[in-house]
C-alpha cells in the first residue's frame, strides 16, 4: 500500500468506525411496529403512502384529504420511495425501520469528520463524541421512532462541511452547492430554516460576496416552492385543523401577536429550566438531582470556551447553534426534540471546549486559578461524556428506547379493536392517536384535541377542551367519537350532551381498560363555528413511560 493511501485509510477509519458502531446499535433497535404513537411519525407515513400511491402530499388520514401544509417533504418523500419499492403495507413497515439506521450512520461519520476537519479535534476524541451522542438512548428512541431528526442530522453536517468549503475557497459553484444543501435541511425539518441566515452570515464575514449570494438563490430555489405550496393550501383546512396540520409561519406569527413579548419570555423561561433538568438527567444520572444544575452549567461554560475557539473555523456552525436556540427557547411546547435533533454538534463544539481545558489546565504560564478552573470544567466535561454513556447503557439494559412507543400503542389498541370491529370503512372517527388509528384501520380520522399555547404552561381545563371537542365535531362531522383510557377528553365528551348548541354524544360502548365509544347524535347539526382561532387548533398524545421517554419529554410536540 503506497503512503497516501495509508493516509487516506487513517483518514478515513474514524469516520467510517463511527458509523459502523452507531449503525450497529441503531439496527439493534430499529422498530418494526405500527408508526403513529407519536403522532408525528403516524402523519409522515401517512402522507408517504399518499405520495407512493399517486394521491400527491395530501393528509389522506383526514376528512377532505386536505393538503399536506405541516411538515416540509422530504422526508415523507424519502418513506414514499421505500414504500414504492417495498412488499406491500404493513410488510413495508420493516423495510422503512432501516431507514434511519443508515441516516444515523451517515450522521456519525459526517460529524466524525466535521469534528476533525474543523474543529481540529483528536480523531479518537470526535469519533468518541459522535458516537457516543448519535447512538444516545434519546438519538435511539428518535431512530426506533420514524421521526426526521437522523435525515436532518446528516443533511445538518453535509451543510456545514460544504458553507466551510464556501467560507474558505468562495467560489460561486461553492456557494450554491452549499445552499442547496441547506435548503435541504430546512425541506427535512422546519427548524432547518436557521442554516440558511448561518451560512450566508459566515460568507459574509468572511467578505465572499459571490459566494453569499449564489447561496441566498439557491437556497431560496430549494426552499420557496415548498412554502408558496403551504401558503397556497392552507386553507383547504379547517380552521379546527390548522393548528395540528396548518404551516408554522402563520401559527407562530398569530401566536405572538395575540399573546406578547411577555408569553415569549415565559416561555423561554420554562424552557431552559426544562433543558436544564433533561441535560441533568442524560449527563450526570448517577449524580444528585440538586447538584445537576451547576455541572449543566460547567458544561455550558466549556461549550461557550468551544464556541470562542471554533468561530473562525466554524462560524457557520456556530452561527446556526445561537440563531436555532433563539428560535427554539421562545417555542411554547417542550424542547428536548430539539435538542436531540443537534445534540451531535453541540456535543463536538463541547469537546473542542474541553480539549482548550486541557491545554490551559496544562500551561505552566497561566494564573494558578485560571487552570484550576479549566481543569475543573474539563474534569466536569468528561464526567458529562462518560455518564450519558451510562445513561444509555442503562437504558439499552432496560429496554427503554421503545418503552414510550409500546406503552402508547397499547393504550390505543382498544380503540383500533373497537373501530375495527363497530365501523364502516367510509366512517369519520375522532379518537385520540388519529395518526395510529388510521394506518391501523384504514378510516379516516379526526383529532379530538386542540392545544392551545396556554396549555404549555397551565393545561386545559375540562370546560375548553369540552368546547374543543365540539369545535372539531362541527367542523368535521365525525361519526363516531373513540377514546383510549389515557385520552384526556373522556371527561369532556361526556359533557357534550346537546345543550347550548353543542354536540351531543351518546355512550355505545364501554372500551377495555377504561376508554369509551361514542356516537354522534346525527339529529344535532354539525355547523361550523366560525370563531374558532387556528392559534387554538393542535392535536397531541402525551403517554411517556420510562425514564427513556422522559429524556423524550414530550414525543407529540410538534416537531418544527
Amino acid at each position: 500500500m503506497s503512503d497516501g493511501a495509508r493516509a487516506t485509510a487513517r483518514a478515513l477509519a474514524p469516520p467510517l468506525g463511527a458509523a459502523i458502531a452507531v449503525g450497529a446499535a441503531a439496527l439493534a433497535t430499529a422498530g418494526r411496529a405500527m408508526p403513529g404513537a407519536f403522532w408525528d411519525d403516524g402523519v409522515y407515513v401517512a402522507t408517504a403512502r399518499a405520495l407512493a400511491g399517486g394521491a400527491g402530499y395530501r393528509f389522506v388520514h383526514l376528512p377532505g384529504a386536505p393538503a399536506a401544509v405541516h411538515f416540509p417533504p422530504l422526508w415523507p418523500a424519502l418513506l414514499a420511495l421505500v414504500l414504492r419499492v417495498a412488499p406491500a403495507w404493513p410488510a413495508s413497515i420493516a423495510w422503512l425501520a432501516l431507514l434511519n439506521p443508515i441516516l444515523l450512520a451517515l450522521a456519525a461519520a459526517l460529524a466524525t469528520w466535521w469534528g476533525i476537519k474543523r474543529l481540529a479535534l483528536p480523531p479518537l476524541v470526535a469519533a468518541a463524541v459522535s458516537v457516543a451522542t448519535a447512538a444516545t438512548l434519546p438519538m435511539l428512541v428518535i431512530a426506533h421512532t420514524l421521526f426526521s431528526e437522523p435525515l436532518f442530522l446528516a443533511l445538518l453536517f453535509a451543510a456545514l462541511l460544504t458553507a466551510d468549503r464556501a467560507v474558505d475557497r468562495g467560489g460561486g459553484a461553492d456557494g450554491a452547492l452549499a445552499g442547496v444543501v441547506a435548503g435541504g435541511a430546512v425541506l427535512a425539518r422546519t427548524a432547518g430554516i436557521a442554516l440558511v441566515p448561518a451560512l450566508l452570515l459566515a460568507l459574509v464575514v468572511a467578505r465572499r460576496a459571490r459566494a453569499a449570494v449564489a447561496a441566498a438563490v439557491a437556497a431560496a430555489l430549494v426552499v420557496l416552492p415548498w412554502q408558496l405550496w403551504a401558503a397556497t393550501h392552507a386553507h383547504e383546512l379547517v380552521p379546527s385543523l390548522r393548528g395540528s396540520y396548518g404551516p408554522y409561519l402563520a401559527w407562530v406569527l398569530e401566536l405572538y401577536q395575540a399573546r406578547g413579548l411577555g408569553f415569549a419570555t415565559t416561555v423561554a423561561g420554562q424552557n431552559v429550566v426544562s433543558l436544564f433538568r433533561t441535560a441533568g438527567i442524560a449527563l450526570f444520572p448517577a449524580v444528585p438531582v440538586a447538584v445537576r444544575p451547576l455541572l449543566v452549567a460547567l458544561v455550558i461554560v466549556g461549550f461557550a470556551v468551544g464556541g470562542i475557539v471554533a468561530r473562525r473555523r466554524a462560524g457557520a456552525a456556530i452561527a446556526f447553534l445561537l440563531l436555532y436556540a433563539a428560535m427554539v427557547l421562545p417555542w411554547p411546547y417542550a424542547p428536548e426534540r430539539f435538542l436531540w435533533a443537534v445534540w451531535p454538534l453541540v456535543a463536538l463544539v463541547a469537546a473542542r471546549g474541553a480539549v482548550e481545558c486541557v491545554h490551559l489546565a496544562t500551561r505552566a504560564d497561566a494564573f494558578r486559578p485560571v487552570r484550576a478552573a479549566t481543569a475543573l470544567c474539563a474534569t466536569v466535561m468528561a464526567g458529562a461524556l462518560a455518564g450519558h454513556a451510562w445513561y444509555t447503557a442503562r437504558g439499552l439494559d432496560r429496554h427503554w428506547w421503545d418503552s414510550a412507543a409500546r406503552h402508547n400503542a397499547e393504550a390505543l389498541a382498544p380503540v383500533v379493536d373497537w373501530v375495527n370491529a363497530h365501523t364502516a370503512p367510509g366512517d369519520v372517527v375522532a379518537c385520540d392517536g388519529e395518526p395510529f388509528v388510521h394506518l391501523a384501520t384504514g378510516r379516516t380520522v379526526v383529532p379530538v384535541h386542540i392545544l392551545s399555547p396556554d396549555e404549555y404552561l397551565a393545561g386545559t381545563p375540562i370546560e375548553q377542551a369540552a368546547a374543543d371537542l365540539s369545535a372539531l365535531i362541527r367542523e368535521n362531522r365525525p361519526r363516531w367519537v373513540v377514546l383510549s383510557a389515557a385520552a384526556g377528553e373522556l371527561d369532556a365528551a361526556r359533557l357534550l350532551d346537546g345543550r347550548d348548541g353543542a354536540p351531543r354524544l351518546l355512550p355505545v360502548a364501554e372500551l377495555p381498560g377504561g376508554g369509551a365509544a361514542f356516537s354522534v347524535d346525527p339529529a344535532r347539526p354539525g355547523d361550523r363555528d366560525p370563531g374558532l382561532s387556528s392559534l387554538d387548533a393542535a392535536s397531541s398524545i402525551d403517554r411517556s413511560a420510562g425514564a427513556g421517554a422522559a429524556i423524550l419529554s414530550s414525543p407529540n410536540a410538534r416537531a418544527r
